[in-house]
């Protein structure tokens, strides 16, 4: 197995990322410190295309949907219990609990129908992809006995619970992925920093879906609370960045037109939901056909983010 070497960072990079980090607080996402432009050779350009080959920027694409399929999964499973648009919140708890699982396997043995080639080699990685699973495996327990017909309360709260951990390690999953495939030959930190920001607009969006259902069942309500509210925060100041830039923290502007298109969509999404949000923050109880709505707007928020993701997961790579 191969061991991955801690790289020395320069003086000025980490001055950049200090600049950044401050900066980047203010939208609430992980700061991949932008490195200094640098000519590569031949040699190198050659190396990068094989390194791209290995689906680096596809690697932090689906590591960052993990954290997304954290909160979709609880979300699905209490409007589900709760006999919220079944139909369409089963059929979610079921098809997010597959693809959960297929991730984690793409990113530990590679997966060509995700763009992962190959086993993954480096210990930090593996180290993460093992813990994960071992609170995936209680979690999917608890979505399969919902999705079979276990409706209470206790088991919405024990979901609940278990997607805290579960999201934690996904965090740290992506950052270690992140850091161990953006270096100037595989993927730049600039790509790699907003991709991984538009890839948390996506988590972000579910864990709002999560928390407005939790508080309607009586579960968790003051954390739930105090979650959708900073939640909601987050995701609007983030796509703020992500659609006008934000240089001081190394969130570059949209590269091309189709991604600043794809990021209006999604604001559009937004303004359609935080009307929804805005009342439960306000302690307004929501009738079953508004839980709906948000359940199925936010999942159609999460489709467009995911568009968006895809489009800069694209743009990123060599050449583009």
């Amino acid at each position: 197995m191969k061991q991955h070497r801690n790289r020395k960072t320069p003086a000025r990079a980490r001055s950049v990322g200090r600049k950044a980090m401050a900066v980047t607080l203010a939208i609430g996402v992980a700061v991949i410190t932008p490195g200094t432009a640098q000519e590569l050779t031949a040699e190198q350009l050659q190396q990068a295309q094989f390194l791209e080959d290995i689906g680096a920027s596809q690697r932090i694409d689906f590591s960052g949907k993990l954290r997304m399929l954290s909160q979709r999964i609880p979300a699905a499973a209490c409007n589900y219990a709760e006999g919220i648009t079944p139909d369409s919140s089963g059929a979610m708890l079921d098809t997010a609990s597959a693809e959960f699982q297929q991730i984690v396997n793409a990113l530990e043995f590679g997966d060509e129908s995700l763009g992962i080639v190959g086993a993954e080699e480096r210990r930090k990685t593996l180290i993460g992809l093992r813990k994960l699973r071992e609170n995936w495996d209680p979690m999917f327990a608890t979505a399969d006995a919902i999705h079979n017909g276990e409706n209470s309360a206790e088991a919405v709260t024990t979901i609940a619970d278990q997607s805290v951990p579960v999201l934690d390690i996904a965090k740290l999953l992506v950052s270690t992925i992140s850091e161990e495939y953006s270096n100037p030959v595989a993927l730049l930190q600039a790509d790699a920093l907003v991709i991984d920001i538009a890839g948390r607009q996506r988590m972000l969006s579910q864990r709002m879906s999560k928390n407005v259902c939790l508080i309607a069942a009586g579960v968790n309500v003051d954390t739930a609370m105090s979650e959708l509210a900073s939640t909601a925060q987050l995701f609007e100041n983030a796509l703020i960045a992500l659609q006008n830039g934000m240089p001081d923290a190394g969130v570059k502007a949209p590269p091309n037109a189709e991604i600043q298109e794809g990021l209006d969509v999604v604001m559009d999404d937004w303004n359609g939901l935080k009307p929804i949000v805005t009342r439960v923050l306000a302690g307004e109880t929501l009738d079953d056909e508004t839980r709906g709505i948000m359940f199925n707007g936010a999942n159609h928020m999460t489709a467009d983010m995911n568009k968006v993701v895809g489009m800069y997961s694209e743009a990123s790579k060599l050449g583009l």
